[in-house]
């Protein structure tokens, strides 16, 4: 079982078809604050266990999922993209931090993206910290495993996507750019950046004009930037 903790991440759970094994919720929170969550829940005849102790950061509300697999596999990924005249798609190149992945995972739903494509192994995976932190969009994007991001991207591009990396010595900003009906980013990890093969198989790389004395963005801030300019098309 896994925790999910929060109000907006507990309301998403409560609105998928995943399995809940337990509904906790603060005694002393107010009811009004938790109505939406108790009509879910009543709704879907889950039992409420009303708790003395306040879990850490949960605003009063966990949920406990059987079922925590949120991948989807790459194959079927591109079976539902190739439906679509007009998609987006996020490449994270060995992500490390949970926190920022959830916070992608919160832009790119808000800004339209189809899914986000992980690697199997040295990139962070999909944890309690990472569906709160994505405030429950996690429910509304794919997020889909691969062994090898190289091959991946290369599969996209022939099936039609233009890919751009985004990097501080990219050849043109990102607002510069007239984006195609199917796109991908790609985002290298907090510390390195992409990988050098992983750049080369970029079609372009794009930069954010910063004119502060800090010379580098949170990825997540980063990525959300050039993903609202992709979503204007």
């Amino acid at each position: 079982m896994e925790k999910i903790i929060g109000i907006n991440p507990v309301i998403e759970v409560l609105k998928s078809d995943k399995n809940i094994e337990k509904l906790e919720i603060y005694k002393k929170i107010k009811k009004e604050t938790i109505k939406e969550i108790l009509n879910l829940a009543s709704k879907r005849n889950i039992k409420i266990f009303y708790t003395d102790r306040r879990t850490e950061n949960s605003q009063g509300v966990v949920v406990l999922v059987s079922e925590f697999d949120y991948y989807m596999d790459f194959s079927a990924f591109l079976e539902k993209l190739l439906r679509k005249e007009k998609s987006r798609v996020v490449v994270l190149d060995q992500i490390q931090d949970p926190r920022n992945f959830g916070a992608i995972i919160r832009s790119a739903e808000c800004f339209g993206v189809d899914g986000i494509i992980i690697q199997d192994r040295n990139s962070v995976k999909v944890t309690g910290t990472v569906v709160k932190s994505s405030t429950g969009a996690i429910e509304h994007v794919d997020i889909i495993k691969v062994t090898n991001i190289s091959d991946t991207i290369d599969k996209l591009k022939k099936y039609g996507y233009t890919v751009y990396g985004a990097e501080a010595d990219g050849q043109n900003y990102y607002y510069e750019e007239n984006y195609p009906e199917k796109v991908c980013l790609v985002l290298g990890s907090e510390g390195n950046g992409m990988r050098k093969k992983v750049k080369e198989h970029c079609d372009k790389i794009v930069k954010i004009h910063l004119k502060g004395q800090i010379n580098s963005l949170n990825v997540s801030v980063a990525g959300g930037i050039i993903l609202a300019e992709m979503s204007k098309n």
